[in-house]
């Protein structure tokens, strides 16, 4: 969050992304909206991207108020891709954080060792091989009509990174996004929640995590297994290519009506949002059954609902980031809350 002046978050540190389920040591997923998270019906025609990114200072989205006796939590919804070089007009949400006692952090996943009887720790595993088991490349584990398609697009926005055949179609995939987003002046970044925290830290306001903790009983055997295992992730791979193919325009207008505040943009883009195939893929595949994982969204929505209204109950004032999507969905995080008999606001009402 350096350099800053007051009132204006300037983007200057890259959080973990999405797919870090494979390339970070611990296995921490957060539920964010991505290109793949994102796609648009198909269409015959590949759209042009519009060229134009907003930049300079933008205000980023208004906040939604959930609320019960007398209590209130502000949500922020984040997204990704954002404008690489944006800064944000930070002030309504440095109030309302400085105001609150807590902030609750995005809803994840977090793998980890069942250290003793008396403590659970959340010790880094042993790394997760990045590359495909039995040293196979993308040609031997891909159909072909999608490997045709990969080979297209990596040569438009990674030429000389031959490296990529060896890995995991997931991971391949993930790499081929960020250098797609940054041809085109867009960048899937974190640095905005990080600097959402930062703030909160500066104020001594209590930052909570919700995740969801899945703890190993013997995490050496479950990490051989996975290093031995298929993810059986071509479809996530597959769908990444459609997106870029087709729905880079829309990641540019989602991150502009983003950056500006436009919520009515934001509903309508969203509103084309399909069940996320990266993440679906996990939950059917050999690599969840290894870890002894099902229903991951389920999981970790529930662990995020349970820890918000907590501090509902017990805070006067709190605040929290969501993924945008999960605010705007019909059936999503804040459709939950008024369920369970809280007011939700959303920005205009």
């Amino acid at each position: 969050m350096v350099p800053r002046k007051s009132g204006v978050f300037r983007r200057s540190e890259r959080g973990l992304p999405f797919l870090a389920l494979l390339s970070t040591a611990i296995l921490w997923v957060p539920i964010t909206g991505s290109v793949c998270a994102q796609s648009a019906p198909a269409s015959s025609a590949v759209p042009t991207l519009a060229p134009v990114v907003v930049t300079g200072v933008l205000p980023g989205p208004a906040l939604w108020k959930v609320s019960r006796g007398g209590h209130v939590m502000w949500v922020l919804g984040l997204t990704s891709p954002v404008p690489k070089n944006m800064q944000w007009k930070s002030a309504e949400v440095e109030s309302r954080l400085a105001a609150s006692q807590v902030v609750l952090k995005l809803p994840t996943l977090e793998i980890g060792v069942k250290a003793s009887a008396y403590r659970d720790s959340m010790l880094l595993p042993p790394r997760v091989q990045r590359d495909n088991p039995n040293q196979q490349t993308l040609h031997d584990v891909l159909a072909p009509e999608v490997y045709r398609h990969w080979q297209r697009l990596r040569a438009r926005y990674l030429p000389t990174s031959r490296h990529l055949e060896r890995m995991r179609p997931i991971v391949a995939g993930r790499e081929l996004y960020e250098a797609a987003l940054a041809h085109y002046g867009l960048i899937d970044d974190y640095g905005l929640e990080a600097m959402v925290y930062k703030a909160a830290s500066r104020d001594g306001v209590t930052i909570i995590s919700t995740s969801y903790r899945l703890l190993l009983k013997d995490p050496g055997e479950a990490i051989r297994s996975l290093n031995n295992t298929s993810m059986n992730d071509q479809h996530c791979l597959d769908q990444v290519l459609d997106a870029l193919d087709r729905d880079l325009a829309q990641a540019t207008q989602r991150a502009n009506a983003w950056a500006t505040g436009d919520i009515d943009a934001l509903r309508s883009i969203l509103s084309l949002a399909q069940q996320d195939s990266c993440l679906s893929t996990l939950d059917r595949s050999q690599f969840a059954e290894a870890l002894g994982i099902d229903d991951i969204e389920g999981r970790v929505k529930k662990s995020w609902i349970e820890s918000a209204e907590r501090e509902l109950e017990k805070n006067v004032g709190s605040f929290a980031v969501l993924p945008m999507h999960e605010l705007l969905a019909p059936d999503g995080y804040m459709h939950a809350l008024q369920s369970d008999g809280y007011s939700v606001q959303s920005p205009g009402q």
